[in-house]
């Protein structure tokens, strides 16, 4: 069976639509990802003074990174401590531990 090329055409059409139906599906699940690390690296900063001192500590020795997006911060007990760094930059030492 061959196909004319208008049922081509739309079986094409099809196809791009469902790939950019999909893409955007994935980039809204990151971003929701990433949304969510972030309100609960600010949670973590609103309520924990250690992790909001830590925080500071890290934006005086380099501005430009984000909390949530660059690194975040996790709860180890008593103490906080950088659960991820990405970043160029290197990991600075904990403020307590000058």
């Amino acid at each position: 069976m061959i196909l004319d090329n208008l049922t081509f055409a739309a079986l094409l059409i099809t196809f791009i639509l469902i790939i950019v139906a999909v893409a955007l599906t994935i980039h809204k699940t990151r971003t929701d990802k990433k949304l969510y690390t972030m309100a609960m690296q600010f949670t973590l900063i609103q309520h924990n003074d250690q992790a909001h001192s830590y925080c500071k500590h890290i934006y005086s020795k380099h501005p430009e990174l984000c909390l949530g997006i660059d690194y975040t911060l996790k709860e180890d007990g008593d103490c906080v401590e950088i659960d991820k760094w990405d970043s160029y930059h290197s990991r600075p030492n904990r403020p307590d531990s000058q």
